[in-house]
């Protein structure tokens, strides 16, 4: 079985072609896939962050059952070349572009997005992507933030489970932006600490030239620094790679959860206000069939006549068509509800596996790296005050 293959393996900045102070200059990530076990060659194209943020957000307007994967977060970039600024910072573009291809891997294993015809066109050489998401009016379909905090008031039957979806995609996004914040700042002492090191071993094997009775000793001192320096960059990069970017993901696929529970309680609003609009019909029908003809007032009549419905059968068959329409409305609107709990269940707890495994996993990458940290550290002192005590006992 053929199995598609995705990597975004670099990025180049790019000038637009309109001449002011003021250049168009954007960044596009190349996107590379081929599918293994095929003798088929691999295709390449180019996109722009904006691109991937436009799929994206079709994705969740079509696909609202799904814990959409989370593209890196944007971030503006204001230029203007003719002050000779440079507006590209590669340690930003660089996460930017792992973000990027993890989104697509993403993606790719998922059984529905995988196969969506418009991704298919976002990975292909087709250059009017942006047109052919538009073509599919995907924006009409999209949830409105404000139409959901005014359901989350109103509603009256609350889904707990999807309340408690709701609610955790919210503590998750602040936890993790808790534990990211105070990681980084550990990893910037860190790193000021190797710098402090590094300056010190190039003061001691400055100084070995210098003294007569133990060069040596101070040689080997500054080495043991330098190398535990080394030590400490490659695991800083580590913990950077391989936490600290995993954990921003998630910190915004708190908010995918949260787009989900917003669509359930827009259904459930929806299906709400709409079996309120039949019992209030039913209730006017009630009325209707209960008043007697020769008992109402001179104004009851005036509006009969307005209306058009002079007669009390007219009315009521008015009402029974407007209270069978909506009926009709509130039975699909059920089955819609239903379906997308069902299938929305079934997301998150694929999620919650992925999201276990994930968390285990670069969990694990941080206590290591650390660990090697230490344990370098440890060894390099160690052999520092061996090569001195050496010395004292010859003597």
């Amino acid at each position: 079985m053929a199995v598609l293959e995705i990597s975004v393996p670099e990025y180049e900045a790019k000038a637009g072609k309109e001449e002011s102070i003021f250049q168009d200059l954007h960044v596009v990530f190349k996107i590379v896939t081929r599918f293994s076990g095929t003798d088929r060659d691999s295709k390449t194209t180019w996109r722009r962050y904006r691109e991937f943020e436009l799929l994206r957000n079709y994705f969740v307007a079509m696909y609202p059952e799904i814990v959409m994967p989370p593209i890196p977060i944007k971030k503006m970039n204001f230029t203007w070349d003719a002050m000779g600024l440079d507006p590209f910072e590669t340690a930003f573009l660089e996460e930017r572009m792992a973000g990027l291809e993890v989104f697509l891997e993403r993606v790719t294993v998922h059984p529905k997005l995988q196969s969506d015809w418009i991704f298919l066109i976002f990975v292909g050489e087709d250059k009017e992507f942006m047109g052919r998401v538009n073509e599919t009016q995907w924006a009409e379909k999209a949830d409105s933030r404000i139409l959901s905090s005014i359901a989350s008031f109103r509603i009256k039957k609350k889904d707990q489970q999807f309340d408690d979806t709701l609610q955790y995609g919210e503590g998750l996004m602040m936890v993790t932006r808790t534990v990211k914040s105070h990681t980084k700042a550990l990893c910037d002492k860190q790193r000021s600490m190797s710098k402090r090191y590094s300056a010190l071993a190039k003061v001691f094997s400055a100084w070995a030239t210098d003294e007569k009775d133990i060069p040596d000793q101070l040689f080997a001192a500054g080495q043991q620094l330098a190398s535990m320096v080394e030590t400490m960059e490659g695991s800083l990069c580590g913990v950077e790679l391989k936490f600290l970017q995993p954990l921003q993901e998630y910190c915004l696929y708190g908010d995918s959860l949260r787009c989900v529970a917003r669509h359930q309680l827009l259904l459930q609003y929806d299906l709400e206000q709409t079996e309120e609009a039949l019992s209030n019909k039913a209730l006017m029908k009630e009325g209707v069939s209960q008043e007697r003809e020769d008992q109402l007032s001179f104004g009851k009549l005036a509006a009969r006549v307005l209306s058009g419905d002079t007669t009390k059968s007219a009315r009521l068959n008015t009402l029974q068509r407007e209270i069978d329409a909506l009926e009709e409305s509130s039975e699909q609107q059920l089955q819609t509800l239903q379906t997308f709990s069902g299938n929305a269940n079934r997301e998150l707890e694929v999620f919650q596996s992925q999201k276990s495994a994930d968390m285990r996993a670069f969990w694990k990458a941080m206590v290591q790296e650390q660990i090697a940290i230490h344990i370098k550290a440890i060894s390099s002192w160690q052999n520092v005050r061996d090569s001195f005590a050496a010395v004292s006992s010859s003597r």
